[in-house]
């Protein structure tokens, strides 16, 4: 969850950061798929029987993420977002 905890870091070393709505959606929505990511990595390692049938939700998952993202580090992202806020 690298892009939660920057966003969150951020967020509480100077507040909310100062993006349009359509970057704050995007901010909430990297937020929200990094989290459900997560929580089916946590479900995968208790499942025993069929561990790997949750590879292809992590990877549909994974593909929106790298969608939302571009694959930029996280400062690299907020940087970017606040680009696209001023235009």
């Amino acid at each position: 969850m690298i892009y939660a905890n920057y966003f969150s870091s951020v967020t509480k070393d100077n507040g909310q950061p100062n993006l349009n709505a359509d970057q704050f959606r995007r901010m909430m929505n990297i937020v929200y798929i990094e989290g459900v990511i997560n929580g089916i990595k946590r479900i995968k390692e208790k499942e025993t029987g069929q561990y790997f049938k949750y590879d292809v939700l992590i990877f549909k998952h994974d593909s929106v993420l790298t969608e939302l993202t571009g694959n930029l580090k996280p400062n690299m992202l907020l940087r970017e977002m606040y680009h696209l806020s001023k235009n």
